[in-house]
């Protein structure tokens, strides 16, 4: 019950410029991060999104078994690899774990009319649990996200880890956070 409280505050507390991306950004993708403490054997929550066309290879509603089939496969590799996009150091021993994946509308774009069709928009929705034996406070997190998702090239990625909140822009795989001591 906590880290939703938590989770849901992520968005009200952190600086508006990891919230001034537009909903809907090819190539880009949000990812927030919360942790009660960094002591001890810290857990924690991770969300992530992205336009659906950076993890599936399109936004339209798969039909056919070869589209379904490409989400499956995107779903899977996002749920399996996630760990090496968002980076924790080896020495906190995190362990992450897929909660959910899914590919849905996207809410936030008006649909627009291109020769008389509408545009299709969807994003990909996931969560994850962080489960770490050993303290995160003064390690940084890295991140790899082109490694796996060549697409993806802007991150915006938010902390609230304790009473730190900090937030960075990684492009290219480059950036870093760092937790507090």
């Amino acid at each position: 019950m906590r880290f939703a409280l938590v989770v849901l505050a992520l968005g009200v507390l952190l600086p508006a410029q990891t919230r001034s991306r537009k909903a809907h950004e090819h190539g880009s993708a949000k990812v927030n991060i919360a942790f009660e403490t960094t002591k001890g054997a810290p857990k924690g929550v991770m969300e992530f999104e992205s336009p659906a066309d950076s993890i599936v290879g399109f936004e339209y509603e798969a039909k056919t078994a070869a589209d379904k089939a490409k989400v499956t496969a995107a779903l899977n590799t996002l749920k399996a690899r996630f760990g090496e996009m968002v980076i924790f150091p080896a020495a906190a021993a995190c362990k992450v774990t897929a909660k959910s994946a899914k590919v849905a509308a996207d809410d936030h774009h008006d649909s627009k009319q291109k020769g008389g069709k509408q545009e299709q928009h969807s994003e990909v929705q996931a969560a994850f649990d962080v489960a770490c034996a050993k303290p995160l406070a003064g390690l940084e997190i890295r991140f790899g996200f082109t490694k796996v998702f060549p697409k993806i090239h802007d991150v915006d990625v938010a902390l609230l880890a304790g009473e730190q909140q900090a937030s960075a822009d990684v492009e290219n795989d480059k950036g870093v956070l760092k937790i507090a001591k």
